[in-house]
């Protein structure tokens, strides 16, 4: 996924942050928030077979200022200027690149914490307009499939988000910009499902973005809206390849794993009682397989793992 400079300032002054910080969430049909529609002024060139969008890059710096519906505009005319739902999702990235000065600006945590939220609310705010437009375009049958995927997606999206990042207790004043980042990373992966579910209709070829053969969240959710299985893989704060891997609700395991370079990344639990095998199959979810178990466990050699949702 796409890093911005600024998340590198923020990692590195993650440390000297104390104190608490609460992130309310407020869920409307598909996400949780985009609204609005006044119009920023905007310059917007059709960049010949391209398509570019070029948006006016002046941005007044303002951390009480509210963005929704520039945010709204600014997508708005993405949507119209982009010749397809590719160019479209690229086109978006510029929106980002137009906010980057907001949290680069931004000095305190306060000022990041909300800086951080707007670039969850532009994924957002194109996640409900790529709805509106598939809906509008899908037969019965698909609309009910995927409408039945994106509720399941936004009942799961506090659960995973728990799982992956901790309680605002456990993070600080640095939770909010935390939880933030997370949405905008998930809620960027749905648009781009969402996108091609669109092309689909549309018969337009569309690519969806590489994923890492690393690091990720996986979840089984058994066709419901909450999360029977899960996978994360991430790097740790010392740098080190962590796993979580919890499994029927009936137990969880954390460990490292070492990339063996042919696809599989070799897991160890930290005490050492579970051993196995982690394959990431990139949009279709990864896996796990144990290979070793030791004393009591509900793991068992052989089982084998599937999360087929990817986050």
């Amino acid at each position: 996924m796409k890093k911005r400079i600024y998340m590198m300032t923020l990692i590195l002054m993650a440390g000297l942050c104390t104190g608490c910080g609460k992130e309310g969430t407020e869920s409307n049909y598909l996400s949780t928030e985009s609204k609005a529609s006044q119009v920023e002024e905007l310059s917007i060139s059709a960049g010949g077979e391209n398509n570019d969008i070029e948006l006016n890059d002046k941005l007044e710096i303002d951390f009480t200022y509210d963005y929704s519906e520039d945010i709204k505009a600014d997508i708005d005319y993405v949507v119209s200027g982009s010749a397809s739902l590719q160019k479209e999702l690229e086109n978006i990235e510029k929106i980002i690149q137009k906010y980057t000065p907001l949290a680069e600006a931004a000095q305190t945590q306060g000022e990041m914490n909300v800086s951080s939220r707007w670039f969850f609310v532009i994924w957002d705010t194109e996640l409900n307009n790529l709805w509106s437009r598939f809906s509008d375009s899908a037969d019965q049958q698909t609309k009910e499939k995927v409408l039945a995927e994106q509720r399941n997606w936004i009942a799961m999206k506090e659960e995973v988000t728990l799982l992956n990042i901790g309680s605002s207790e456990e993070n600080g004043s640095m939770y909010p910009l935390l939880v933030n980042s997370f949405l905008e990373d998930i809620t960027r992966n749905r648009a781009y499902v969402l996108a091609n579910e669109l092309a689909k209709i549309k018969s337009e070829s569309f690519v969806m973005p590489e994923i890492s053969e690393k690091y990720g969240l996986f979840v089984d959710n058994q066709e419901t809206g909450s999360v029977y299985s899960s996978l994360i893989t991430r790097l740790g704060w010392e740098e080190e390849d962590e796993a979580i891997i919890s499994i029927y609700r009936q137990g969880e395991t954390q460990g490292t794993f070492v990339d063996n370079g042919n696809g599989e990344l070799a897991f160890t639990s930290d005490d050492g009682s579970v051993k196995g095998i982690i394959k990431i199959n990139g949009w279709d979810g990864a896996s796990f397989k144990v290979t070793e178990t030791s004393g009591e466990s509900v793991f068992f050699v052989g089982e084998e793992v599937e999360f087929p949702i990817a986050f």
